[in-house]
């Protein structure tokens, strides 16, 4: 019954090669571990990874795969990573150099990824090749920045902005003090990227934390807002009198923030 059953398993690939599928479609790609927070589950198809992780491209063994080679495609553009003869070391091209690694037992490829490495790549053998594999490689996102005035007068606006300078970010959201913030009148969210509040009262005072995340990562930053009553701030001032050299009396005086001394004591 087994030899039975894989004649039958080689009568079906054969009879793929007749029909012009090629090789039958056993291959696919995964990230290695560690990376972000990248799917490390198979693929097939596609995958997408990210800069700096390794990739391991597999294939099904192919017809006078003796000699083959692992090649890529961007465009118009195509080139070849490296090419394996029995009984003869890879050669490696120049761009994959101390980054690709081959397993000669079972044609696999180990890459680590850079920017540019978004392209199809397959395994051609003298008789066959794969269909093409393609890779989206994506770069993590750094610590984002919160960019606004942190010490802000009640009934005033007020725009803090979250930049990503590494990476591009697929999405943004805000949270409060922990929890999760939701858009009102007052509340207002410009391309998730800018948080307005509109009026702002003492209640609106704590920390404000913008999340970003993309398919391969993700990162948050906090920001501290004080919202304080101008009619309460006062900026003390501290004078000492010494009278023949004995300490008589410590006087404060405070001004307020609008230069005003109508009220200062």
């Amino acid at each position: 019954m087994g030899r039975r059953g894989e004649r039958s398993g080689g009568e079906r690939r054969e009879e793929n090669r007749r029909r012009g599928g090629g090789v039958e479609e056993r291959r696919g790609a995964r990230t290695l571990a560690p990376c972000y927070l990248a799917d490390l589950r198979p693929a097939a198809g596609s995958l997408v990874s990210a800069v700096g992780c390794t990739v391991l491209l597999t294939a099904p063994a192919l017809r006078g795969s003796q000699a083959v080679s692992w090649e890529y495609r961007a465009g118009s553009e195509e080139g070849v990573i490296l090419s394996y003869g029995f009984r003869h070391p890879p050669n490696v091209s120049r761009l994959y150099e101390k980054r690709a690694t081959f397993n000669e037992s079972n044609l696999s490829l180990q890459v680590v990824l850079q920017h540019g490495d978004s392209r199809l790549y397959r395994l051609r053998a003298q008789e066959e090749a794969t269909t093409w594999f393609h890779l989206h490689v994506v770069e993590p996102l750094s610590q984002p920045e919160i960019v606004g005035n942190s010490w802000v007068k009640a009934g005033g606006n007020i725009k803090l902005v979250c930049n990503v300078v590494q990476g591009k970010a697929d999405a943004y959201w805000w949270k409060k003090n922990g929890e999760l913030l939701v858009g009102s009148e007052r509340i207002q969210f410009v391309e998730n990227t800018t948080l307005c509040i509109l009026q702002v009262s003492i209640s609106d005072s704590g920390y404000y934390t913008c999340v970003v995340s993309n398919a391969v990562s993700q990162n948050e930053t906090s920001f501290l807002l004080k919202v304080h009553h101008s009619a309460n701030v006062v900026l003390p001032v501290v004078l000492t009198c010494v009278v023949i050299g004995l300490l008589v009396g410590v006087f404060v005086w405070c001004q307020r923030r609008e230069n005003s001394c109508d009220n200062c004591w």
